[in-house]
């Protein structure tokens, strides 16, 4: 098993994961590319001590961009993969 450190990225706070955290015990984190559900699961239950009923992991596409220092090269923005965490009732993550 992968140490959680190297499977979780960061936790995402904009205005759709506060809400999801704050309406349906949701949290959303940016996870390696590799990371299964399952490890994903794995590494949320040993890095914050919750129980963790669901997973859904997304990957989201790079998108073209347009550099225009650099005489209008074109370029794109990194993959990343994205993971939503349904944790059980009475179980938080505090996130600041």
């Amino acid at each position: 098993m992968k140490e959680s450190v190297s499977i979780l990225k960061e936790a995402l706070l904009t205005e759709k994961a506060t809400s999801l955290s704050a309406n349906h015990n949701q949290y959303v984190f940016s996870v390696n590319l590799n990371a299964t559900k399952r490890n994903v699961k794995d590494a949320v239950e040993s890095a914050f001590g919750v129980s963790v009923l669901k997973v859904n992991t997304f990957i989201v596409k790079p998108k073209a961009k347009r550099d225009r220092m650099r005489k209008n090269k074109l370029g794109h923005t990194t993959t990343v993969k994205k993971a939503i965490v349904k944790l059980k009732s009475g179980d938080a993550i505090y996130l600041a």
